[in-house]
């Protein structure tokens, strides 16, 4: 019975699914992200973190989207475990600084203690990088994040240094002589369905979760294209490109973008239709997910005065890193200065 519905309800639910998770308005979207770099870049703020870096020095992996579960089969994270866990282990090894962007845990199907007793390798892959390497902002899936007093209860026997999470980290990355400014967030600020929304908690907790425990089913498909394919992915490329030398990474739509597109050679990236993509401002990135269906992951790096969009997957028995999309940070600035 359960592979009879399976087939009959994978794409329809996929299709809800994706649907229905995503409710962005677009005069909130751009109020909430404005206020939050606006009070970013203020001295003594505790919502974002200002972190000044070196292009050719620097180097730090971003990830996003985990949603760390329970192991049962509506965990999303399970498959993708052995290749976070890998992945991790290469970056701090490399000297590396992780920045995790949020929906570390999922708290809106799984109690926090039962998850956090489940992942202990995940978190101690993480933990490698404090007290200093590791970075980190709360998404809607996490949200109780946002209290330390729920993170230092909950939180500090799992990293050996004191963690504080916060909703958004600001990278100043100087270039030559010029400086880049990078505002990383998770990107739930604005989603009606995700932004402090408790009607959808209840029914990611009470309806989806039973329904993808008995199916064992993960709407996660795997990514075959970079660009902007949603509206919410569509309003924060909008955004950034409203601000001059500014970019802007964000996670949770779980849809990979790099440079809003720009770079990415397919005959199906048009981004709207009527538009021409070589004249887009290349100023949004999202780093996909940690929970694709395939166990792949995907994330953005920056370093060696590169960014690149990556993903780690696994070839021939072996797990590697691949180089999905990848410019200079020179050149994202001479074609920002486009915009």
């Amino acid at each position: 019975m359960r592979k009879l519905l399976q087939l009959l309800l994978t794409k329809p639910l996929t299709w809800m699914g994706n649907y229905l998770s995503s409710a962005p308005d677009r005069d909130t979207v751009f109020k909430s992200l404005s206020d939050l770099y606006n009070t970013g870049i203020k001295p003594n703020n505790k919502s974002c973190i200002i972190l000044d870096a070196d292009a050719e020095k620097s180097k730090f992996i971003i990830f996003s989207d985990q949603h760390k579960g329970n192991k049962t089969w509506s965990d999303d994270f399970k498959l993708s475990i052995p290749t976070y866990i890998e992945a991790l282990n290469y970056y701090n090894s490399k000297g590396y600084q992780y920045i995790n962007l949020g929906d570390c845990e999922e708290l809106w199907k799984f109690k926090a203690d039962d998850i956090l007793h489940k992942n202990m390798p995940s978190l101690a892959a993480e933990g490698q990088f404090q007290p200093d390497r590791y970075h980190r902002t709360f998404g809607n899936h996490d949200l109780m994040w946002k209290n330390a007093l729920d993170v230092q209860l909950k939180l500090n026997k799992y990293f050996p240094a004191p963690l504080t999470i916060r909703e958004g980290i600001i990278l100043r990355i100087k270039v030559g002589e010029r400086t880049l400014e990078v505002f990383l967030t998770h990107g739930h600020q604005g989603d009606m369905m995700s932004d402090n929304n408790a009607v959808s908690t209840w029914i990611v907790a009470h309806i989806w979760m039973p329904i993808q425990r008995y199916l064992r089913l993960n709407i996660n498909a795997p990514s075959k294209n970079y660009s902007l394919r949603n509206k919410h992915n569509l309003m924060m490329h909008e955004w950034s490109s409203s601000r001059p030398h500014l970019v802007l990474i964000t996670g949770h739509t779980h849809r990979p973008v790099f440079a809003s597109g720009r770079y990415y050679d397919h005959p199906n990236n048009d981004m709207r239709e009527g538009n021409q993509l070589d004249k887009e401002c290349p100023a949004y990135f999202n780093t996909g997910c940690c929970c694709f269906a395939d166990g792949d992951i995907t994330g953005i790096e920056i370093s060696e005065g590169n960014i690149c969009l990556i993903k780690w997957t696994e070839k021939e028995g072996k797990l590697i890193k691949k180089v999905l999309e990848t410019v200079t940070l020179k050149k994202l600035m001479l074609d920002m200065d486009e915009c």
